[in-house]
């Protein structure tokens, strides 16, 4: 059988990832959840080796908040034969912090921010911190995508890879199906003003 055919024939399984304490994921996506309350313990690192380092099938990262900044910094720091099967990941609000995260926000902060190995998207609010997340989307080299869609007409992505970033934007709505199932739809956002001040 052709390459090209056997890597099409294998759609990527979505996998959530999130911080204890976010709202849970809905039935039918796989669910991997970081213990972020002794960062710099490595736990967390550990804890997205096991999820994604053995994998015999590619995946795309979900996440959304906190842990958009831990799964960006695990990759950028882990062997590329620990990423074998990843093919994206859909980064949703990463500097939307609740409060009890916000310690652990400002540890992470202060990792690295280089271009990401991987094709990524990040969603955002267009009206909440754009400058900010437009710089880090670029230094990721990720896609950025607001909403609305038409929030940020004079900003641009300088650096986003557009390599299978359309592909990823079909694995964003589910995110979207996520935030419609939490009970607190204000969580992720209520801690808008304290994450702008973390890592300036």
């Amino acid at each position: 059988m052709d390459r090209d055919v056997r890597e099409h024939a294998t759609e990527p399984r979505a996998i959530l990832v999130s911080v204890a304490g976010d709202p849970p994921a809905p039935a039918g996506i796989e669910h991997v959840i970081l213990d972020l309350s002794k960062f710099h313990n490595g736990r967390w690192a550990l804890e997205l080796d096991a999820a994604f380092t053995r994998r015999q099938t590619p995946v795309v990262i979900l996440a959304r908040g906190l842990a958009c900044l831990a799964v960006s910094w695990w990759a950028q720091l882990s062997p590329r034969s620990y990423l074998r099967q990843v093919r994206g990941a859909v980064f949703e609000s990463p500097l939307s912090v609740d409060f009890h995260h916000v310690a652990a926000a400002a540890s992470i902060r202060t990792g690295p921010t280089y271009r990401l190995p991987f094709p990524s998207v990040v969603v955002s609010d267009g009206s909440f911190q754009i400058e900010q997340v437009l710089a880090l989307a670029d230094k990721w080299g990720s896609q950025l995508v607001t909403q609305p869609s038409d929030m940020i007409a004079d900003h641009t992505n300088r650096h986003a890879a557009s390599d299978g970033t359309a592909m990823l934007l079909t694995y964003a709505q589910l995110l979207d199906r996520t935030g419609r199932e939490t009970p607190e739809p204000a969580k992720w956002f209520r801690s808008q003003t304290l994450i702008g001040t973390i890592g300036r």
